[in-house]
Parts: structure tokens; sequence; C-alpha cells
């Protein structure tokens, strides 16, 4: 039996753990640069606002002074996360993270009386512990525990948030129920090509002969469709594949005509694709810097370019990175333009222990592994970036817009560690 646990409106309620006053209101979190929503609250969802909004169309569902944006903090929301995927690891067993907010596991308990109330206490300990809802969906596939969990979120009879989807006659009620365009997996283009068949449903995708399924579209979408049957689809032992390219880019809060902070921002994009690279256990074998202006801005000229420079040795050392990002960054610029996103991406990326080491190659590849490996434990350890390339004082000329910050919040709701009275 799969289990799905899901933070309930993660963004906003991470917001709400610091300032009570959020609760009751509509909410809304901003993406990057504060253009459109990403996290709504219950109150926001019912005004009609829709995710993915630009901000500055909320006005056309609701009153806009009724509703209060806040800019992300991924920060504070990844450190909620781990918080709440450390309580889970005490309880559950095989926990596998699948997002900043979902977690799959195995329920190894056969007694669905006796699950149901450890279940419904570990939501209650979430709650307690850390002050995000959560709700927990379980059934047999993990498709099925996805909608089990959407049940368990928007059905107001389930007080406990747990919800169990197991007994064959309630799977084929509620797949009639479901819309097709809501099945884990199926996005808006491929919903519309299977409703021009008639598939409006997940019971009708159901009826889909499976061999049809795959010849029209892919094995993929067939996994899908058994594991609506009920069926594990899942591959029991799954092969951690890393990536083929990694990249870091940002847009700008404001279009850029300075070199310096242009290179500033190359630099950060550098660092974050070196410290991926070694989280991966890879290396790059060439780095690409890219460029692009605004086009909208109609006073100044639009210009857009990239350069791909290859290392002489694969390398996930942060200075190599940086110092062949900043080289392709030097190919590329052009003074008299105004800059509005930059990003760095790694690629050929191999494992590191399949390095070819170059005998032309003057630098020491061994002695820079353990200075990356010294300043990621002091990263780790005291903060992200309390380490960094010395090219980091500028990073005011090019971050992000965030002007809905909540600094008002005074109070903490939450102890670092369990709490016995």
């Amino acid at each position: 039996m799969y289990g799905l646990v899901d933070c309930n409106n993660f963004f906003v309620s991470c917001e709400r753990v610091f300032d009570p006053r959020l609760n009751g209101k509509m909410v809304v979190v901003l993406s990057n640069n504060d253009g459109c929503v990403i996290a709504r609250s219950n109150e926001a969802k019912a005004a009609g606002i829709p995710m993915g909004c630009p901000a500055f169309k909320i006005k056309e569902h609701t009153d806009p002074r009724q509703v209060i944006q806040l800019s992300a903090r991924h920060i504070l929301y990844r450190d909620l996360s781990d918080r709440v995927m450390n309580i889970l690891m005490q309880e559950v067993e095989n926990l596998q993270q699948y997002s900043v907010d979902e977690a799959f596991f195995v329920l190894p308990h056969e007694d669905v009386e006796t699950s149901h109330r450890i279940m419904a206490e570990l939501v209650t300990r979430i709650r307690q512990y850390v002050g995000i809802p959560v709700s927990i969906g379980f059934a047999p596939s993990r498709t099925l525990a996805k909608i089990a969990n959407h049940i368990a979120k928007r059905d107001r009879r389930i007080t406990d948030g747990v919800y169990w989807l197991v007994r064959p006659e309630a799977i084929d009620i509620i797949l009639r129920r479901t819309a097709i365009e809501d099945v884990w997996g199926i996005g808006r283009r491929l919903a519309a090509s299977l409703k021009s068949r008639g598939i409006k449903t997940a019971a009708d995708f159901v009826r889909m002969p499976p061999s049809l399924v795959r010849s029209l579209y892919s094995v993929t979408l067939e996994r899908t469709q058994r594991e609506l049957m009920g069926h594990d689809c899942q591959i029991a032992n799954p092969v951690t594949i890393a990536h083929k390219t990694i990249m870091t880019s940002r847009t700008f809060g404001k279009v850029l005509t300075d070199r310096d902070a242009v290179a500033d921002a190359i630099v950060s994009f550098a660092e974050r694709t070196a410290r991926q690279l070694r989280d991966e256990n890879s290396v790059a074998g060439s780095i690409m810097t890219y460029v692009r202006g605004d086009y909208f801005r109609k006073d100044l000229p639009f210009y857009s370019n990239s350069c791909q420079l290859r290392l002489d040795t694969p390398s996930s050392d942060t200075m190599t990175i940086a110092r062949m990002a900043l080289k392709a960054f030097n190919n590329i610029w052009k003074d008299g333009f105004g800059y509005r996103k930059a990003g760095v991406m790694a690629l050929d990326i191999q494992h590191n222990s399949g390095i070819q080491l170059n005998v032309f190659d003057p630098d020491d590849h061994g002695k820079f592994r353990r200075l990356m490996t010294s300043i990621d434990d002091i990263n780790n350890k005291y903060g992200k970036r309390s380490i960094k390339l010395a090219p980091g004082v500028l990073r005011g000329e090019w971050a992000a817009n965030q002007s809905h910050l909540h600094t008002g919040s005074k109070t903490l709701l939450f102890f670092t560690g369990m709490v016995h009275l």
C-alpha cells in the first residue's frame, strides 16, 4: 500500500507559521520577480484566483486590496520542508521525497484501522511540531495515492487528513468523478488529445485497451493507465540517473547595463552549478554562458548570445567552473545593451570516477577536490554561501524583485527539537 504525504498550500502555510494573522485571509505567494501566483490559500482559491495567475491580473478575479501578496522565501520553505520530512522518517519506512512538499512511502501494516490511527496521529504531530497542515492518501499505486491525497485535502468530511482509496467499488466511483486532466502525469496537451478521442474521465481512460494506449502514445502513459487500475508499475530498484546538463539562470530584477553587475551574477550561477555537480558526484566537460536582453524594452536594443567552452579536464571545482563561465561571458559581452537574464550551464557531464586526465593540464585537481570538500563542509554547517568567491558584493544589482517580502512576524511557533511535556 502506497502513502502520499502532501503539505497543504505549502508556501502559504509556511508564511502562516510565522504570522498567524494571515490565517483566514486571502494569501498568495508570488514567483521569482513577483511575477505570478505559485501558491494560494483556500480563501484565495475560493475567490477564483488561478494557479499561475500573473500578479497584475489578480484584479480580474477579486479585489486586489483584499489579497495579501507575498514574495517567495524558498530558503525558509526548504527549512520547514526538512523539518516535516525528518518527522516522517521517524515514523514511516522507505520515505521517498518527491518534491519540496510531497513524499511517498510504503505502508507495511495491513490493518487499516490501526494504520489509520497511527497516520492520523502523525498528521497531528506534524501540525503541532512544525505548524504545517498535511494530508495523507493511501492506495494500491502511486497514481491512485495522488488521487486519494487530493480527496483527503479537499473533502471537508475528512477531518483527520487521512483517506484510504482501497476498495475496488470506491476506486471505480472516484475514477468516474476524476477529470482526465487531473490525473497525475497527464498534462494539458495530452488531455486535449485524449478528449478528442472521447476520453473525458479517468474511468474512460482505464477502459481503453492498453495496447492502443501504447501504440497511440507511449509506454509511460500505459503505465499510468495500469496504475489507475491498481497495479504498481514502479521500478522495484530505481537507478538514480544523473543530469545530462545542469543549468543555473535567473531573470534579473531590473535591466542591467553594467558589466560588473552581470559578471557578478555569472559567478554566483557558476558557484551553484559547481555545487550541484559535486552533490551528484559528477564533473562537467564544458561550460556554457548565455545572456539575454529585454525584448519588451523598446528604448534599448535587444541582444542575446551564448558561448560554450571545453575544459581541459572535466571538473566540478567552483573556481574552475567560474573561470570558464567568465571567459565565455567575456566572449559574448557587448556594451550598449540592456541585459535582463543570464545563466550558466554545465554540459558533457560524467561521473567523477571516470575522469580522463589531461597531461598538459597544469591544475592540481586532487588539491582542488580537497579544497571544495572543506568549503562544502563549512557551508553545510554554517549556511549556504558562508564561503563564496570574491565577486559576490553586487548581488543587490541583479537580485530578483521581492517587494512583497513579509517581515512583520514577531512570533516563532515551532521548536527546533522534540518537546516533552
